[in-house]
């Protein structure tokens, strides 16, 4: 039924072109399997949840035109002031805007076992007793800290100066405490942990960057303090006007700065992965399209070239499908040695990428899903050359003989 043996004689003697499609499918497996897994980490990072009510909250930074210190009680001043605005749900202050990417980070530790301490890589939030219902979050459990608790001061752990508790969110407590363990009561950070709340990511969206988060009750005053306006929905246009000029109002010796919503602050911070996504898109459509154009131009030469083959086949009572047969065969046969080719090259070249750039190994899945989308691919390409071939004329092939 399968003529190989014919097949692999006459590419024997074609071995130019054969070898050519070798490469295009080879290289084209290659690029593909590698190209859509990066894809898929990259979606997969962008897409993932933040927790936040991302689409209900702005931000906007507050900068002194010349003290180097900011007055914890004008924060104060001015968030009371802006939670008596209609339309506004709650506003807090932060050292950093949420979802940028940027702030304090530290790796805290468990203090359960001193001799095998569990750390995490923590993003450091520091609030008042208004964030978690700023930024749209959830207690599970225990209590979120009150603004009496709040201490002024510098970073983390340079002035000595104890919190009267701090709250995590559960994917931190998972890490450092085992899933599902009731962290409250226990020290971290020489201050005991007074509430847990879903887990969210706030300042840092980085994957596998930070474990969780670990809200403060602390205002940093050598940092310009970030304030996070949380709105009723369709308020966010209309305030993100009426709070610059009430802080104007309020102090006009100041800069209020980058106001932005929160979503087109994710949007900034994921930008380049999203153009990663798009150049990694085309790069697979471009490449695809290269080895599917190359093997309808190969298949069609080939075609011309063997008409008096095919009309002598087609005077000796082969059918039109006997011919289109034939050909896909022999398109499938050499797709094979190409994408066998390919499945080598995927994995070495995922190996190189995971030593030089830290990535994650190839799952085979990919290379497989690949491999038959290029067979697939090659044939789809081949099928209107030899539908065209297998038009040739038995009389019109055979005149000169």
């Amino acid at each position: 039924m399968f003529e190989f043996g014919p097949i692999l004689r006459t590419l024997w003697r074609s071995k130019t072109g054969a070898l050519l499609i070798i490469v295009q499918a080879a290289l084209t497996l290659g690029i593909i399997s590698n190209a859509a897994f990066v894809v898929h980490e990259r979606k997969t990072y962008i897409e993932q949840p933040t927790g936040l009510d991302e689409q209900n909250i702005f931000v906007l930074s507050v900068a002194a035109l010349s003290d180097a210190e900011y007055n914890y009680q004008d924060v104060v001043r001015d968030l009371q002031q802006i939670r008596q605005l209609p339309g506004v749900v709650d506003a807090t202050f932060s050292m950093s805007s949420p979802l940028s990417n940027s702030g304090s980070s530290s790796d805290l530790s468990s203090e359960e076992d001193p001799e095998h301490p569990v750390s995490a890589m923590t993003d450091i939030v520091s609030s008042d007793s208004h964030a978690l219902n700023a930024l749209g979050l959830k207690l599970l459990a225990g209590r979120f800290f009150n603004d009496a608790e709040i201490v002024t001061g510098s970073p983390l752990g340079n002035n000595g100066t104890v919190m009267a508790g701090i709250v995590i969110t559960r994917s931190l407590a998972d890490k450092l405490y085992g899933k599902g363990v009731d962290p409250l009561g226990k020290l971290l950070q020489d201050a005991p942990v007074i509430g847990v709340v879903e887990s969210a990511m706030v300042s840092y969206v980085a994957p596998d960057y930070v474990a969780g988060v670990a809200f403060l009750p602390r205002f940093i005053s050598t940092y310009p303090p970030e304030y996070i306006i949380r709105c009723e929905p369709g308020a966010l246009s209309q305030l993100m006007v009426k709070v610059p000029e009430l802080l104007q109002r309020l102090d006009p010796n100041r800069m209020i700065r980058n106001v932005k919503p929160l979503t087109e602050v994710k949007d900034g911070t994921y930008r380049r992965a999203k153009s990663t996504v798009k150049m990694l898109v085309a790069t697979m459509v471009l490449v695809a399209s290269v080895t599917g154009l190359g093997i309808v131009g190969l298949t069609l030469l080939w075609g011309n070239r063997r008409r008096r083959q095919i009309g002598i086949r087609r005077a000796l009572g082969a059918s039109r499908s006997d011919i289109i047969r034939y050909f896909l065969t022999e398109n499938l046969l050499i797709t094979a040695v190409g994408g066998m080719v390919g499945i080598v090259l995927s994995i070495a070249v995922n190996q190189l990428m995971v030593q030089q750039y830290q990535m994650k190994a190839l799952p085979i899945s990919y290379i497989l899903v690949t491999a038959v989308a290029v067979l697939i691919l090659g044939l789809a390409a081949a099928m209107i050359p030899a539908w065209r071939s297998s038009l040739v004329s038995p009389a019109l092939a055979t005149r000169s003989v």
